[in-house]
């Protein structure tokens, strides 16, 4: 009974997140265009990649690089290297995507899209962002089943739709296939596999190594994560190390397999120049603004997540309380890692992005607290999903544009209280609201 009750509940949960994250695509294609499409830069090379190995088999791009030239004035998702244009972006997220693409590129809508205001290869945007969509859906059911095997089926599918709606899952994973994307999808998963071995034993554990390895290849901050679990299988489960070294080496050869062929040596990665020029020492401006600023900070955002310092805290008498150390040494460490990077606010973009990869982390944390929430306490909590919810919303509309668009030369602040993001897009769904009630 408690496993089809189980089974029931990640059915409906990856559906409504399935239905909910595609809306805007059904929306755009078949009424009127709204939802903003393209999702910055970041993701034009990974969204073109999976119609041209479809094609070609390979992952060249110099048939676009006009198209790049001509949309983004300085294009820094693709690189030339030995002659050929090749993708900046890590390429895990245009692979996962394939599937997705051959549909609309076997009946020709890709090349030919029916919609009179699109054209290729913009079209080639849409099967991206519905294949983002289904992967953000399944690392909601995924994470279901991480809190189910902490919590019972009630509280895991409360979190499961708190962590669908209420963070920048919603408003960047689901959008396009961001590096976040698939980092999270395949996260989520290999939490799953770590939390099923504290009852499984550590041959149900070790295919988290897999999928840490494809998460690292697919975001390069994951080697975080990958490597401090990696010490927590050596504490509990130290003799399924070689298997794990094991499991984690195919992404790993894919890696150094696709650098060698394309970047011109295997230990060359598309982004190691920005990692040169814009890493830094931590900067506690960073650090605070990723929580605390008006415009990316992910209690501004998210601010039910406050009560997963109280989780943190109840985590100490968990069964699983090694497991949260390391989690919460991976958020920790992730935070201050990101706040390294010298534009840690993200650039153009809409809330806060650089924080997805650390979300299952941090929705994990809520479990301990949340099966002891009663009264005003529930009442807060849910009070801040639904704010979370709408605030997340917000961000679907145009990824954050118009927002840039109105600072005086393009500088925007993520400090100015007065101008903040969420404020400024409240004011203009207000204006059209008020403009449709008045026709």
């Amino acid at each position: 009974m408690e496993l089809r009750a189980t089974q029931r509940a990640a059915i409906l949960v990856f559906a409504v997140a399935f239905v909910v994250y595609v809306f805007p695509i059904v929306y755009d294609l078949g009424y009127k265009p709204f939802f903003n499409y393209t999702a910055g830069q970041d993701v034009a090379s990974t969204s073109m990649l999976p119609v041209r190995l479809l094609q070609y088999g390979d992952f060249l791009l110099d048939e676009y690089q006009s198209f790049f030239k001509q949309n983004w004035i300085s294009p820094g998702m693709i690189a030339q290297v030995n002659g050929h244009i090749v993708s900046r972006s890590p390429v895990g997220a245009a692979v996962l995507a394939i599937p997705f693409y051959g549909i609309p590129l076997g009946t020709g809508w890709i090349a030919n899209p029916p919609q009179p205001w699109l054209s290729y290869p913009w079209s080639a945007f849409f099967p991206g962002k519905f294949a983002a969509a289904f992967m953000s859906a399944c690392a909601v059911v995924m994470f279901f089943f991480c809190a189910r095997e902490l919590t019972d089926v009630r509280a895991s599918a409360a979190l499961a739709w708190v962590f669908a709606f209420g963070t920048s899952l919603w408003s960047t994973a689901t959008q396009g296939l961001w590096q976040q994307t698939p980092s999270v999808f395949l996260q989520t998963i290999a939490l799953w596999f770590i939390l099923r071995g504290r009852r499984a034993g550590a041959a149900a554990i070790v295919p988290a190594a897999f999928f840490l390895s494809a998460a690292t290849i697919s975001r390069p901050n994951n080697a975080l994560p990958a490597l401090l679990f990696t010490v927590y299988l050596l504490i509990e489960y130290r003799s399924a190390f070689p298997r794990w070294v094991l499991w984690a080496i195919p992404p790993a050869l894919f890696f150094l397999a696709y650098n060698a062929i394309y970047n011109g040596s295997p230990f060359v990665f598309g982004y190691q120049e920005g990692f040169q020029a814009d890493m830094t020492a931590p900067q506690l401006d960073g650090i605070l603004g990723l929580v605390f600023s008006p415009s990316r900070g992910l209690l501004v955002y998210s601010p039910f997540f406050a009560f997963a310092l109280v989780g943190a805290w109840l985590a100490r008498h968990e069964s699983a309380r090694r497991f949260y150390l390391f989690a919460g040494l991976n958020i920790l460490l992730g935070t201050v890692l990101i706040s390294m990077f010298i534009p840690w606010d993200a650039g153009w973009g809409y809330g806060t992005r650089y924080m997805t990869d650390l979300l299952p982390y941090l929705m994990l944390f809520l479990v301990p607290v949340f099966k002891r929430l009663r009264g005003w306490g529930l009442g807060a909590f849910l009070v801040m999903a639904v704010y979370a919810g709408i605030v997340q919303g917000f961000g679907l509309w145009d990824y954050g544009e118009r927002w840039h668009w109105h600072w005086a030369n393009y500088r925007y602040d993520v400090w100015n209280v007065s101008e903040n993001e969420p404020l400024f897009y409240l004011k203009q769904y207000v204006a059209m609201a008020r403009y449709f009630l008045s026709r």
